[in-house]
């Protein structure tokens, strides 16, 4: 009985014969054969819009989180940022983002990131605007290099002291802050009409 007994858990995990359940492949994927990759299929292209700017670098999908904690690494390079929380807002084009989790943060362990819109500005309120989830594309910077660079100025009323006490870790300049299904949050400011 004992014999019968793991007979069934054996088949129960690897299944029964005949009944192979196999991995299904994205025919986008590309598959690169020694020495010339496939050709893209014209379908393709379509489908995958977010993995490659046309004619611009790889863009890097990750999370708030991981980008404050891994900045080093990828300051520069240009990265999508889905799951963004909006938790304050400091001007029309500098908000501070951090991922969107079911239960909040541990104090002194958030990892959040200050989002500088270039050349624009937000369309929807400050009110309207935090608690919501964003996806945010742009260039991943560190502090640093965001207070020395002249693409955005610094918020005036953001201190090293505050920096530190709300634990921002990261910057993006972003050139496009979305709603999760795909509207478009910011416009053009006044001053980049001129």
């Amino acid at each position: 009985m004992k014999a019968f007994g793991l007979a069934i858990a054996t088949l129960l995990l690897i299944g029964l014969p005949g009944t192979i359940v196999r991995a299904q492949q994205d025919p986008c994927d590309r598959i690169v054969i020694w020495p010339l990759p496939a050709a893209p299929q014209p379908e393709c292209e379509e489908h995958t819009p977010l993995r490659r700017v046309p004619g611009g670098p790889l863009l890097i999908s990750l999370r708030p989180e991981m980008l404050a904690y891994q900045i080093d690494t990828i300051a520069g390079r240009l990265v999508r940022v889905p799951h963004a929380r909006v938790v304050g807002v400091f001007e029309p084009s500098v908000f501070l983002i951090d991922s969107q989790n079911d239960l909040p943060p541990i104090s002194g362990h958030r990892a959040r990131v200050l989002v500088f819109a270039s050349g624009t500005v937000l369309r929807a309120t400050p009110a309207a605007l935090v608690g919501a989830t964003v996806t945010i594309t742009g260039v991943a910077r560190t502090l640093l290099g965001m207070q020395m660079t002249v693409e955005s100025a610094w918020p005036k009323k953001l201190t090293p002291d505050q920096v530190k006490h709300l634990e921002i870790k990261a910057a993006i300049l972003a050139e496009s802050v979305k709603t999760p299904e795909g509207i478009e949050l910011t416009e053009m400011s006044s001053q980049s009409k001129q």
